[in-house]
This record gives structure tokens, C-alpha cells and sequence, in this order.
């Protein structure tokens, strides 16, 4: 039995079960109803952070028997496209299991191994899997990290994700622009928000590439938004925006963060 070790509790989140408990309770006080669905975009900083918006794209997310869920690569370490090799992802709530037989047909698809490096360090991933354990009692998770940044290698893993058909949800973790002004920062991410909300996944990541944007999770997001087109999505949704200012009060350095639906 592998089993992948949490290793941001105690500093994005609370390494108490407790704490993390209590804290997930507030960050969903006061977010409305959503529309269901099961793709979503979720930001991933500390909670303190980006966990408010996080919680509208959790209240929008189905039931589901295994979520999918996407991250770029902060480590830089491991293979283009890794798929956790782990059998269980744990945090504080608890133990997640693998679902091991999506693993072996995307796998098989891809043609690639399974590997671990890629997942020790990397936060993105971790971050999503206590809201889904507040929200969900039973289900599987299958942690992908992507290094791969050309976008005809991003639309043929969406492609290969839509061909394995729709016993699973989708969550892409990534959070927008770093370390610019607010006005500047909100209006460079709106402009590429609305290119995803247009199921345009080679606009959005033209434009993220051409325009050198900082937008953490061009990879995950591009996938994501490919799968959707190829899956008769209409459209993208912008469900809630924020950046690190309303916590920091910072507004000269901000990090934006979205929670985006797919209907």
C-alpha cells in the first residue's frame, strides 16, 4: 500500500482535523447555491487566500465516483504528464483511495508509467482533496500533474480524457495572474477568463503564451477546457473572483483567483 504523504498541512491549510474542519465550515458560510456540475476551475493558495472562491466552485461540483484532478507543475520535478502512483492520498480527514482502473486505461492511452515524483512536493493537487472530503462521502480521486506546456500535447490529453467518456469529473487546479496590481491583474485575468468561458482553449492559451501572463495552471486549465469542448459543454462560467488583496490588503502585488464552471 503507497500512500501519498500530505505536505502543505500546517501551512496552507490546518494540519488538525479540527481546525481543518472548522475552517472548511467557513470558507463555505455565505456562498450561494450553484448550478451543478461536474468541471470545475479551483484556485490553489493557502486557504486563507483563495479558499473563500475555492468553496463556490466545491458548491457548484456533482456528486461523483471519481474526480480527475489536474495541476501544473510548481517542483518542475518528474515527467511531462504525471499520474500519481500512490493507492491512497491522505490528509488530516483521512485516507483518499486511487481509482486504479481509470489510472490503467489513461495509462494505456497516454502511453506513459505512473510515477511519484511529480506528486511529492506539489501543493495544487493536495489542496483540493479536504473540500472534496467535506463535501462527498465516497469517492476516488486520480491526482494528474502537468509539466507540458504546448498546447497540441494539451489538446490530445483532453482528447484522450473525453474518449475515456464521463463516469468522472474533471477539476482543474490553477490560479491566474502573480504579482501585479490589482486593477492590472483583475483586468488581464477577466480577458482571459472569457476565453475559457468560450470553451476557446487554443485562444486562451495563445494568449496566455503570447502575452507572457502568469497564470498558474495554463497547463490543467487548457486541458480542462479542451475536454469540455470535446464533450458538448455550451459554455464556461465565471462563478466568483478575488485576488490575495482582500486578505493581504495589498493591492499592489495581488494573485488572482477564479472559480469557473463548465455547463
Amino acid at each position: 500500500m503507497v500512500v501519498r504523504e500530505p505536505s502543505v498541512a500546517g501551512s496552507f491549510y490546518p494540519a488538525q482535523k479540527k481546525q481543518l474542519e472548522k475552517q472548511l465550515e467557513s470558507l463555505f458560510e455565505n456562498v450561494s447555491k450553484q448550478e451543478k456540475t461536474k468541471c470545475v476551475i479551483v484556485p490553489h493558495a493557502g486557504y486563507i487566500y483563495s479558499g473563500k472562491t475555492a468553496a463556490y466552485s466545491f458548491k457548484a461540483l456533482q456528486e461523483s465516483k471519481t474526480f480527475v484532478i489536474l495541476s501544473p507543475s510548481h517542483t518542475g520535478i518528474g515527467p511531462e504528464v504525471s499520474i500519481s502512483d500512490a493507492d491512497e492520498w491522505k490528509t488530516p480527514l483521512g485516507n483518499v483511495p486511487i481509482d486504479t482502473e481509470l489510472r490503467e486505461k489513461l495509462l494505456a492511452k497516454l502511453e506513459i508509467e505512473a510515477d511519484n515524483l511529480a506528486h511529492i512536493g506539489e501543493h495544487s493537487i493536495e489542496l483540493q482533496i479536504p473540500f472534496l472530503q467535506k463535501m462527498f462521502n465516497k469517492f476516488k480521486i486520480l491526482p494528474i500533474t502537468i509539466m507540458e506546456q504546448r498546447f497540441e500535447e494539451l489538446e490530445k490529453i483532453g482528447n484522450i480524457l473525453a474518449e475515456l467518456g464521463n463516469n468522472f469529473s474533471i477539476i482543474a487546479s490553477g490560479d491566474f495572474t502573480h504579482h501585479k496590481p490589482l486593477e492590472i491583474a483583475s483586468k488581464k485575468d477577466h480577458e482571459a477568463i472569457k476565453k475559457i468561458e468560450a470553451l476557446d482553449a487554443k485562444g486562451f492559451h495563445q494568449k496566455v503564451v503570447s502575452e507572457n501572463l502568469s497564470i498558474c495552471g495554463l497547463s490543467p486549465i487548457t486541458v480542462l477546457t479542451q475536454y469540455c469542448k470535446k464533450t458538448g459543454f455550451a459554455k464556461g462560467k465565471l462563478l466568483h473572483y478575488d485576488t490575495s488583496a482582500t486578505e493581504t490588503k495589498d493591492e499592489e502585488s495581488v494573485v488572482g483567483y477564479a472559480a469557473i464552471g463548465f455547463y
